[in-house]
């Protein structure tokens, strides 16, 4: 198992500092240890680049930051692309959640039938035209099913990098009026705190999982930390209450990591700043370790 260890420091797609500080504090973490025991073969791969603050115009209120947030997913996608194209694992750690359009126009350069899992409280199915706030971290989906600015639904190419049935939410419960428009027009799947009570996690992810290995040819984990339970996360920008408990969330990374079809993982929105301690990117790191720790022994197991 070669890890390819991807850093995203920035914060370009929402409005509140700190996200770009987020590599750094699960570094501080024990990340690299993590790495270290848990991964047969890992190196840091690279980190995305990003520009400097007074590179980044704000000229649209609809399409906030929108400089920086194509310079970075563009470079990220390459990093992304590199990475599997030398047959290693992606694991990224942001960063705010608008980096995922990188992450998927880099893993769809290599699986042109992507499947990608979303674990967090939010669709980000939003454009311009419907974002209430212009936070490009509130648009990586509606992006990558080709809705939204050119500029972004390019990156990586012109061709949409996702399809609306290789998509699955976990754990959503606060959706905007458009995403919710688009969720049902297009039929995506969703698994919500509801449906997490009433059904079970490991119940829902063995549905999902099989639901993705009908039609992708390999999918990803996109893991927002405010999926889990404000309870649980201090340092991060967007807590929604009624949110997954740790038990949960790790049998969704064990889920995950079950699958031979499984090429890559993201952590993302840890947010230093607005916490004391270093709490969320500590259990960001745990949440790595468990994630790695089943996958190896799936691999032991083979």
């Amino acid at each position: 198992m070669n890890i390819a260890y991807i850093s995203v420091p920035y914060r370009y797609g929402q409005g509140k500092p700190g996200t770009e500080h987020g590599p750094a504090a699960v570094e501080e973490a024990g990340l690299f240890e993590t790495l270290a025991t848990h991964g047969q073969e890992a190196v840091r791969y690279g980190e995305a680049a990003v520009l400097p603050e007074d590179a980044v115009r704000e000229e649209d209120a609809k399409l906030k930051r929108l400089e920086g947030v194509v310079h970075t997913t563009n470079d990220l996608q390459l990093l992304v692309r590199d990475a599997l194209s030398e047959k290693r694992f992606p694991l990224l750690v942001g960063g705010d959640h608008s980096m995922a359009i990188g992450t998927i126009a880099g893993l769809r350069r290599s699986i042109p039938r992507l499947g990608a899992i979303w674990f967090d409280a939010h669709g980000d199915l939003n454009t311009p035209e419907t974002s209430p706030t212009g936070n490009i971290h509130g648009m990586p989906l509606a992006v990558a099913l080709g809705e939204g600015h050119q500029r972004l639904t390019e990156i990586g190419g012109t061709d949409v990098k996702l399809q609306p049935e290789h998509l699955v939410f976990i754990g959503l419960r606060d959706v905007d009026p458009g995403e919710q428009e688009l969720i049902d027009r297009l039929g995506i799947r969703v698994y919500d705190m509801e449906a997490i009570r009433t059904r079970g996690m490991e119940a829902i992810m063995k549905e999902a999982i099989a639901y993705l290995n009908e039609t992708t040819d390999a999918f990803y984990l996109s893991f927002d930390m405010d999926g889990l339970d404000p309870s649980l996360v201090e340092g991060t920008g967007t807590r929604v209450a009624d949110g997954v408990m740790l038990e949960d969330a790790q049998t969704v990374l064990n889920s995950c990591a079950e699958q031979e079809n499984f090429i890559a993982a993201e952590f993302v929105e840890v947010n230093p700043l607005l916490e004391e301690g270093n709490g969320t990117a500590i259990l960001a790191n745990a949440l790595i370790g468990n994630l790695l720790q089943a996958m190896k022994n799936q691999h032991l197991v083979k």
